[in-house]
């Protein structure tokens, strides 16, 4: 392997195969090349590609990493497990989760069946979900079990009603989850963490076979992922953890920043390489951001530098409002792609997605095609959850929050009665939800329901046992077309709506779910298992990214934008309480995330960054001051090139001015007497 297209810190981090090893890679500073040329460096040093785990945050970042290590490296680097944390967590709980109770053949309960979950403890212990928001109550179980605990009551004057609700519903959402033979994506890496301490031989079997460990984009551990890196890292620490504490900006997820500040802690002796030189922006941009970022108080020291020219100023604008700060971005934007920038190099940037109304009219008004990226999600659509939920159902009839989804879906005369006292003959008689179901032709379930609805719910058990047993043959995706097609599915979603271009994009939506299944059976090793297929699904959806399609420009979040480069980007909304936010739904102020997210931000842009803010912002019909954003003070003023829309123009009246304000003062001049 040629390592001299490789800088010196990036050759001396690839040359670094033994002990621990911590490769501090700034912003566009070609991480991704040093991680898969380290993997091949270890190849050639005949270390067996089953040795060999590297780990990252989603599965489009493992897709392209594994397609350029095999590139290089050949058939070989097939061997080399190479996915995400949770990917590794489920394949881990796939071998061993019977050990700690759970069925071998578990499900993978995505986001909205966690929402569902906890909706139903909440009424359980009647708390009002319309009161408390159930997704910040499932957040708080997901920050105390990546924690290791159960949550809990803080003493008073610390906590709030949260605190308390979480307390409550966290035994109800475990025992629900355990009932149905299902983990939570929290779990693929908390029970792993159990697996390894309570059978300390499996850990050995586990660090004997993963010699050498690699992690991407490290600052977004939590601390669970630490703990099963130290474990799994062992006597020979042969961990190379890649990463930037300055692009750590997913707290609200878990990550913990401390995780790499005390690499060194964790991991005693590491080498620390600093990879500084970005390939990516011009010098203008690098200086800007640079000295954003360097008002934090905690991080590592590094200071980005590049030999690319040194570029045009930031260009810093204010605006009057948010309509102007629109008009503006989107004049500039067709200004851009006049003077011949390719749409889908342009970028638009925002710390909130209730940002992005304004900019897309603005768009529209000049036609100028654009994305949105991470608006309405895929699998998010009612119809994709309701085909989903089919799938669930035939996998797994345990899959109480599924079922319920589909129970009615098409509409076959089983309402909300139906199911309450379904619900209530259930629990009186200690039952799973679809075993009270199959005993609807029984006197103590049957007689408690409304006339008609016992042989309806009895016609749904046939149905769905006739294609349980067809999907245990095989043919997936024909079985599950021919089920929607009996059920009348497709028709029901278009009933759903009377647009037409909404009925269309229904039954493509529908379409594609099928087209998924299709490609899993044929790329699956082996029999192909609608289990498996379903798992995949929720880990491919919870932790990819949507990425842009190309051909338009991209409105995104700073969050959304993290990995993504652009010759133009535009920062928009550059004010106190938006950026830096105030704090999401109560929560404090976290400055110097904040201060990271700008940092994000600024470091997207290849060749030309624009800066814009408004001067006033309309709440509730009222326009509201704006105060500038703290970070735009730690610009040097040598880097900016300020403008304010706000201001009249500067110099001697135009001539269209001049006849503006003759033509005014003619029309006031009083009359004169006859």
């Amino acid at each position: 392997m040629d390592l001299s297209k490789l800088n010196p810190p990036q050759r001396e981090a690839v040359a670094t195969t033994e002990g621990p090893l911590l490769v501090l890679a700034g912003a566009g500073s070609g991480k991704t090349r040093v991680i898969t040329h380290r993997i091949v460096r270890l190849l050639e040093k005949k270390v067996p590609g089953e040795a060999i785990l590297a780990v990252t945050f989603t599965n489009k970042a493992a897709t392209e990493m594994r397609e350029r290590v095999v590139a290089m490296a050949g058939r070989r680097a097939e061997a080399v497990t190479l996915g995400t944390f949770h990917a590794f967590g489920a394949q881990v709980l796939r071998e061993h989760a019977q050990k700690l109770g759970w069925p071998k053949r578990f499900a993978i309960a995505d986001g909205g069946d966690q929402v569902s979950l906890v909706r139903r403890a909440m009424r359980e212990r009647r708390i009002d979900d319309r009161a408390f928001d159930a997704y910040k109550v499932l957040a708080g179980v997901s920050r105390a079990k990546n924690r290791g605990v159960a949550p809990e009551v803080k003493p008073e004057g610390q906590g709030d009603d949260y605190d308390v609700i979480c307390a409550e519903v966290f035994p109800l959402y475990q025992r629900a989850l355990r009932a149905q033979g299902a983990v939570d994506f929290d779990d693929l890496l908390v029970l792993p963490l159990r697996l390894f301490a309570e059978h300390p031989e499996v850990a050995a079997q586990y660090r004997k076979r993963f010699r050498y460990l690699l992690v991407d984009e490290f600052q977004d551990t939590n601390r669970t992922q630490l703990d099963l890196l130290v474990m799994l890292a062992g006597e020979s620490k042969n961990v190379c953890a890649v990463g930037d504490d300055d692009q750590c900006i997913y707290s609200w997820r878990g990550a913990e920043v401390k995780n790499i500040l005390e690499f060194e802690r964790h991991f005693p002796g590491a080498k620390v390489v600093r990879l500084e030189r970005n390939y990516r922006s011009t010098k203008v941009i690098l200086d800007g951001a640079n000295a954003v970022i360097a008002k934090n108080p905690d991080r590592r020291a590094k200071r980005l530098w590049t030999d690319l020219p040194c570029g045009s100023p930031i260009s810093v604008v204010a605006a009057p409002d948010e309509d102007q700060e629109a008009r503006f971005v989107a004049h500039e934007i067709s200004k851009a792609m006049s003077g011949g920038l390719p749409a889908d190099q342009i970028a638009v940037l925002y710390r909130t997605n209730g940002q992005s109304r304004p900019l897309e009219e603005a768009l529209r008004e000049r036609q100028v095609a654009y994305e949105v990226i991470g608006g309405s999600e895929f699998f998010d659509r009612r119809e994709v959850k309701d085909v989903t939920a089919y799938l669930k159902v035939l996998a797994n009839p345990a899959d109480e929050v599924s079922l319920l989804r589909i129970v009615n879906v098409p509409a076959r005369g089983i309402g909300d009665v139906t199911l309450e006292r379904l619900g209530d003959a259930a629990r009186a008689q200690g039952l799973p939800f679809f075993r009270a179901m199959q005993r609807c032709g029984e006197p103590s379930v049957g007689s408690q329901l409304p006339v008609g609805a016992a042989d309806k719910v009895l016609e749904l058990n046939v149905l769905l046992d006739r294609y349980r047993r067809l999907v245990a043959r095989g043919n997936l995706a024909e079985v599950a077309r021919k089920l929607l097609e009996e059920i009348g599915f497709k028709d029901a979603a278009r009933a759903q709506t009377p647009s037409l271009t909404s009925q269309d994009r229904k039954v493509r939506s529908i379409d594609e779910v099928l087209a998924s299944l299709e490609a899993f059976e044929r790329t699956a090793t082996g029999k192909a298992d609608l289990l498996g297929y379903l798992n995949r699904l929720s880990l491919d959806t919870r932790q990819d990214e949507e990425s842009p399609t190309g051909g338009t420009v991209s409105l995104m979040t700073l969050h959304a934008a993290k990995g993504l480069e652009f010759r133009l980007v535009f920062l928009v909304g550059a004010e106190e309480d938006l950026l830096p936010h105030g704090g999401m739904k109560g929560e404090p102020q976290n400055l110097e995330e904040e201060r990271r997210l700008c940092y994000v931000g600024m470091t997207r842009a290849r060749d030309k960054l624009y800066v814009t803010r408004a001067a006033a912002r309309t709440r509730r019909g009222k326009p509201v001051p704006r105060t500038p954003s703290r970070f735009l003070e730690d610009l040097p003023p040598e880097l900016v090139s300020a403008q304010d829309l706000c201001a009249p123009p500067p110099g001697p009246p135009t001539e269209r001015e001049k006849s503006f304000f003759s033509d005014l003062r003619a029309k006031l001049r009083p009359p004169v007497a006859q």
